[in-house]
Order: C-alpha cells, then structure tokens, then sequence
C-alpha cells in the first residue's frame, strides 16, 4: 500500500487546471500523486489538515507520533499532532482502532506535551479528543 499514491488508492485523479487557485491547492494536488512511503512528515501534516487520504495516512501518522509526539513538520513543535488532533468525530467513528491508539499516546505522552507545548495546547488537544469520545456514546 505505501508504495501507492494517494491518488492511485483512492482511483481518483484530479485533473491538472491550467491554473491553481492557491499554493495550497496546488500542494495538496502534487502530493495526492506521490507515492505515501516517499511523503515527508510535512506533506502528510498538510494532507491531514486538508482531510486528504486521511484514512492512508493515519497510521504513518500514528507511527511518527509514537516515535515522538512533538514531531515538527515546517512549523512548529507539535504541529503533526495539532493536525491528526483536528480530524472530525465522523473520522474517528469510522475509525475507532485508530481513534484509541491515537488517545493512547496522547495519554502516555501527556506530561511531555504540557512541559513542551504547555498546559492550553494540551488541554486543547484533550478536549477534542473527550469531544470524539462523547459523540461515540
């Protein structure tokens, strides 16, 4: 599966436009066609934010975050955690093994990301996920 793209998972191509609307569009519709094993931590952030293979995605994201919860992409300290973080509830219901695995090393990690990213990121970050597991019941 990560030696596939996105794109090709998916069977989905989007058509090239003569022009992009933004860089942002642009980006997301270069890194759809890159197979996922060669994609860098930034562009799997990025694909993430923008709900773009998420479900290919999630678990390389997963993995990294295990590794180190604080991955930095091109931003800041943290910033692949902000992003698997912000996935919607509908996400999560549809992928409840991810969802506890994902809880499970926010959990372990959890004094880290308030010494490093402090106690409102933090409590940022529970809340959405205590958000997720409300709309699960």
């Amino acid at each position: 599966m990560e030696t596939k793209s996105i794109e090709q998972l998916e069977k989905d191509v989007w058509k090239k436009p003569s022009e992009f609307p933004t860089d942002l569009v642009e980006k997301c519709h270069r890194y759809r066609k890159i197979s996922i094993a060669k994609l860098t931590n930034e562009q799997i952030r990025l694909l993430i934010s923008q709900q773009i293979g998420t479900e290919y995605l999630i678990g390389i994201a997963l993995k990294k975050l295990e590794r180190n919860i604080l991955t930095e992409c091109d931003f800041y300290e943290g910033d692949l955690l902000f992003a698997v973080s912000g996935l919607p509830t509908e996400f999560w219901n549809k992928n409840k093994t991810e969802f506890l695995n994902f809880k499970s090393i926010v959990e372990l990690n959890s004094e880290l990301i308030k010494s490093e990213l402090g106690e409102k990121k933090f409590d940022k970050i529970n809340e959405k996920i205590k958000a997720s597991c409300q709309q699960r019941i």
